[in-house]
């Protein structure tokens, strides 16, 4: 035990480091000025790689331009993810005495897959479309192996990423790899649709009944018709864009703190004690009963919608079209973690009666070791609030037909009722006929 003590008081000091102040980052990208966001980051990078600094420095630099920068540190990231689980194992069990954050953290499974969307955004503006093919293929592996995994696999983003392939794959004139995709991105969107709230968007549908007749699929065409409708014909030597747009901020975690109680009569060293005490959370007994009032720091999420919800985009004369909402990343990240929380809980509960008979051993030696030894205890007890925090809450596509040539695009920004609520002109969008011109664009508020 008492060689026990300076190892806690040393996991103070490590889990209260912080290399980098997500404010000082965000505020220049609100500004409109995400090159400082990425100097900032680059100047407050940690000693070592990790997760989620890469995913923030990532992202930072895409919006910043820079491109190739932004795939190094998702690269980055993504490598860190595949090798944590067998290279943080006295990590993990670090955790297990002082707090979860000191747990090795991979990113959640949506973070991962998000990564090659912007990954595949970063080659497309490379001019790199083959790049962004790879990582089409990289991100329907990883969906493979989340869903080989487990059998409950609850298909969180899958939707966009087979969407987003689909879309890509077809802008390459790989007809049948895009058909695969759009299928996949009906199955997906469906199997999640109940708790992200996204149903399959109407694109897919589209997209299903014009590559079956391009490919000469007589069958699945004509039942693909007959459950979609025709899709709308565009012009000849006319161009495409799809756009997206990315909304506001994935709710953050914060630490909140939970009070259980155990009893005179319980037996808290026994295997079953801590099941018990999960039962217990938000009970009140009299004081007579009490024998000590247990505390733990738990990570929490609420919704934090921004006041931009939809899009509409104007070029010209033509007629508005209307961002249609793919990712709610959001609803993702509180499923998400609603579904761990039980095993968060259970893992802290059991950590936090581990101190407890640390603390009460200590005791019966001295008091001032007993009070010593709780100190430590509750230094240590950090609720992990690690996520990608830069990510957006929402986002919507626009896929539109344009003249080929140089547009200026009128974006409307619409609030929860469909009102407008902001506006944003962008110049110099230029349209090739024949070809899709991918874009996307980020708001804050």
């Amino acid at each position: 035990m008492i060689k026990t003590l300076p190892f806690l008081f040393i996991t103070c000091l490590m889990i209260g480091c912080a290399g980098y102040k997500f404010q000082e980052a965000i505020e220049p990208l609100e500004a409109g000025t995400p090159k400082d966001a990425y100097t900032y980051l680059q100047k407050h990078a940690p000693k070592k790689p990790d997760i989620p600094y890469q995913f923030e420095l990532g992202l930072v630099a895409h919006y910043a331009n820079h491109f190739a920068e932004s795939n190094t540190a998702l690269d980055t990231a993504g490598d860190i993810a595949e090798d944590r689980y067998t290279k943080e194992v006295k990590k993990e069990l670090g955790a297990l005495v002082t707090s979860d954050k000191l747990r090795p953290y991979s990113g959640t499974q949506y973070e991962r897959l998000l990564s090659h969307y912007y990954r595949a955004l970063n080659y497309v503006y490379l001019n790199q479309l083959d790049g962004a093919l790879v990582e089409c293929r990289r991100a329907t592996a990883l969906i493979n192996y989340f869903k080989g995994e487990d059998e409950k696999y609850d298909f969180f983003g899958t939707g966009f990423l087979a969407h987003l392939s689909g879309i890509f794959f077809e802008a390459a004139g790989e007809w049948n790899d895009a058909l695969i995709s759009y299928k996949q991105a009906a199955e997906y969107y469906k199997n999640a649709s109940e708790k992200t709230g996204v149903e399959t968007p109407d694109d897919i549908g589209n997209a299903l009944v014009r590559l079956t007749r391009k490919l000469g699929f007589t069958d699945e065409f004509e039942r693909y018709r007959d459950q979609y409708g025709e899709p709308p014909l565009y012009p000849k030597n006319t161009g495409e864009l799809i756009l997206f747009y990315e909304s506001g901020y994935v709710p953050s975690k914060s630490e909140e703190s939970l009070t259980f109680p155990i009893l005179k009569t319980d037996d808290v060293e026994d295997e079953k004690f801590v099941p018990t005490l999960i039962g217990r959370e938000g009970m009140i007994f009299e004081d007579v009963k009490l024998e000590y009032l247990l505390r733990i720091a738990m990570p929490t999420i609420d919704s934090h919608r921004p006041r931009f919800a939809g899009i509409k985009v104007a070029v010209e004369k033509q007629e508005p079209a209307r961002g249609i909402l793919v990712e709610d990343v959001e609803n993702i990240a509180i499923e998400t973690f609603n579904a761990q929380r039980p095993i968060i809980l259970l893992r802290t509960l059991v950590r936090a009666v581990g101190k407890y008979l640390l603390t009460r051993q200590a005791n019966k030696k001295h008091e001032a070791l007993g009070l010593l030894t709780n100190l430590a205890g509750v230094l240590t007890e950090q609720a992990d609030t690690r996520s990608w925090q830069t990510l957006p809450n929402q986002i919507f596509m626009v896929r539109m037909p344009l003249p080929a040539g140089t547009h200026t695009l009128n974006l409307s920004f619409l609030d929860a009722n469909g009102q407008v609520r902001g506006g944003q002109s962008v110049p110099d969008i230029e349209i090739q006929p024949n070809q899709i011109t991918f874009w996307n664009h980020r708001t804050y508020e």
